[in-house]
């Protein structure tokens, strides 16, 4: 009852158009006030929520995503990326794939993927003979697929959240991402060949390939140096993160790109958006430490129990609960409350951690693409000038890949678990 009542009242909130971080600190609060708790216990709650040396990473990773874009690195990524598919039918709406795996390893962040990709790439497709909606559905289902991308910032919450290294996630992640990519550039070809015919061929010759490779290889050192650090156990995830700004740092210097003015929006950009995710996790933490004091989550262990002995019920159950929560929290607050309530009675259902941690974060990506709820949807749809209702036609051949991925996530435990027991 407390969790349906606390859900309901930030599911008011959020539509009558408070911004979600206020509708979680509202309803978290009017709880302890309920409670008769003093304010002083919900401040430590959210205080020691954010207490984490992990969660240091994210205004790291989210600086250097800054840097290297405003450097023009990440342009040099796409223009390589698109110099090796964009020959092919489809070639760009390809290359917006590919170029999410690796940008999504800057940015961290879905939302970041959908302006950055979708502002470079959604204009030259459109172009080329794209639909508009169609260009704006590549983009976000791209984008979706950031969340299970190292160094996401989800992940990473994930990870501090439920006390799981983050090496093994990065680790996890890694196969599913790669197929359920490879999977949309298969769609996007089949589209483009069959369905959509678009005009769009890039020329591409050995030389300017080769200079295409050459601009890109020092952008792509930083997610060498990001995962190949920490999957070699020389850095932790903030440490990596730490040693990923020194390096955006000199590429930018050494491109003479980034001027006095840019490196002073690069610092307020990476301030804003870090602390709209920090200020998540904290209230969210805050509505993590009710619910564990109002016993909510034991009630919902005898609820769902009736269901663990059943793991296809309990999956479909987790996947649905997932799915419409995480695009209405957008993602991260979502994680922050369900997975510490849900991770023992997965245990129960036969779901290891990893299993579990990687099967959510592939749920909590498609709910964050999935219009007209998910954040990433209105973005595209956004820079595509298009409404947010003509994105869903389009989306439906990728929402039925991600959710193949989803089924493959929740049934072949292997597909996560098996590349992390080969380094252990």
């Amino acid at each position: 009852m407390i969790l349906a009542a606390g859900f309901a009242g930030i599911v008011v909130l959020i539509l009558l158009g408070v911004p979600v971080v206020a509708a979680l600190g509202t309803v978290g609060l009017a709880q302890a006030w309920w409670d008769g708790l003093p304010l002083s216990a919900a401040a430590q709650s959210v205080y020691h929520g954010l207490d984490s040396f992990t969660l240091l990473a994210i205004p790291l990773f989210v600086l250097t995503g800054e840097i290297l874009h405003r450097s023009g690195a990440a342009e040099r990524l796409v223009r390589f990326v698109t110099m090796l598919v964009g020959w092919l039918p489809g070639g760009l709406g390809m290359s917006v794939v590919a170029s999410t795996m690796l940008f999504s390893g800057l940015s961290g962040s879905v939302n970041a993927d959908a302006a950055a990709i979708g502002a470079t790439m959604i204009p030259p497709m459109a172009k080329a003979g794209y639909r508009r909606p169609w260009a704006a559905a590549i983009v976000a289902a791209a984008s979706g697929t950031g969340i299970l991308i190292p160094p996401s910032i989800t992940m990473i919450v994930l990870g501090t959240v439920a006390q799981i290294s983050i090496r093994d996630l990065f680790l996890a992640a890694l196969i599913p991402a790669t197929v359920v990519a490879l999977a949309k550039g298969v769609v996007i070809f089949f589209y483009a060949k069959y369905v959509e015919p678009t005009g769009e061929r890039v020329e591409v010759t050995p030389s300017a390939l080769g200079r295409a490779a050459l601009s890109a290889m020092l952008p792509l050192g930083a997610p060498v140096i990001i995962l190949g650090g920490i999957l070699a156990g020389i850095f932790t995830a903030t440490e990596a993160a730490a040693v990923a700004v020194l390096y955006a740092t000199l590429l930018a210097i050494g491109y003479r790109s980034v001027s006095r003015a840019d490196w002073q929006t690069i610092l307020v950009n990476a301030g804003r958006i870090s602390g709209v995710v920090l200020s998540l996790v904290g209230v969210a933490q805050l509505l993590a430490f009710m619910l564990a004091y109002d016993q909510v989550g034991d009630e919902l262990a005898r609820w769902t129990s009736q269901f663990t002995g059943n793991y296809l019920v309990f999956v479909t159950i987790l996947m649905f609960i997932f799915w419409i929560l995480g695009a209405l929290l957008d993602g991260i607050p979502a994680l922050v409350v369900l997975i510490p309530l849900f991770l023992p009675l997965a245990a129960q259902a036969g779901m290891g951690e990893l299993h579990f941690a990687i099967f959510s974060l592939a749920v909590f990506g498609i709910s964050l693409v999935t219009p007209p709820l998910g954040s990433a949807s209105f973005i595209v749809t956004g820079l595509a000038k298009i409404r947010v209702v003509d994105l869903i036609r389009p989306m439906l051949p990728f929402m039925a890949v991600m959710f193949a991925t989803i089924l493959l996530l929740a049934y072949v435990p292997a597909f996560s678990e098996w590349l992390p027991s080969l380094v252990r």
